[in-house]
């Protein structure tokens, strides 16, 4: 019987512990390390290169790009005082854009999260659009607009309740807003899903607990 209540116990901390886990779907080149076939072959200052994605060899890899966009290696020269992950951002001028279809499509029930790291570079007016695009529908993602310099992390969260037809595919669109002289710069693209079964795990998980609570009061059954 001991043994039974220990097995239950770490069950139940186990059921407890997953919780917090969320499984993520894949994004292709999701912090844009993966470099265009030909390099970036554009210099922008001391140690600063980049790529413009129109040109023969130079598309982002795992992306489609439409206008002025490309890949980009500030240095220590580009206008950032430090990068999210890596040594590699895109960037989108005046409307351009970059964006992706996920392998995954939509479930009933589920909620899935867009996040993106934006970066404001130095003497460089910002002007992201960030949107999780399910179907035929974008949802804007929000967040604080970062300092001069610095990056700032957008979320744009969608739940497929009854209004949702799963199956839906999914995706991602960065923009800029077209104003001259304007970027949008992106890394650390990320999309994530809670685990199907974490509500129920955690029902479950009450009730244990409750039950156990019972049989401790009524049978004068030990934890321990």
């Amino acid at each position: 019987m001991k043994l039974l209540r220990t097995a239950a116990v770490v069950g139940l901390c186990v059921l407890f512990s997953s919780v917090a886990f969320a499984d993520s779907i894949t994004v292709n080149n999701p912090s844009f390390e993966t470099l265009p076939a030909s390099g970036l072959s554009n210099g922008c200052g001391s140690g600063c290169s980049y790529s413009v994605a129109s040109d023969p060899g130079q598309a982002i890899p795992g992306w489609t790009t439409s206008g002025f966009a490309g890949q980009f290696q500030p240095g220590t020269s580009g206008g950032f005082n430090s990068l999210p992950d890596g040594p590699t951002v895109a960037y989108v001028n005046q409307g351009g854009s970059i964006s992706q279809t996920l392998g995954a499509t939509v479930q009933s029930g589920d909620t899935y999260t867009l996040t993106v790291d934006v970066g404001a570079r130095n003497g460089i007016s910002s002007d992201p659009l960030i949107y999780l695009v399910i179907g035929g529908t974008d949802i804007l993602a929000t967040g604080t607009a970062p300092t001069a310099g610095d990056w700032s992390t957008y979320t744009a969260t969608f739940t497929c309740s009854d209004t949702c037809t799963p199956g839906e595919s999914i995706g991602i669109l960065l923009e800029s807003l077209g104003v001259s002289g304007d970027q949008a710069d992106y890394d650390d693209v990320q999309m994530s899903v809670p685990e199907p079964a974490t509500v129920s795990m955690l029902v479950l998980g009450l009730m244990g607990l409750l039950a156990f609570g019972w049989r401790r009061k009524h049978a004068g059954v030990a934890l321990s």
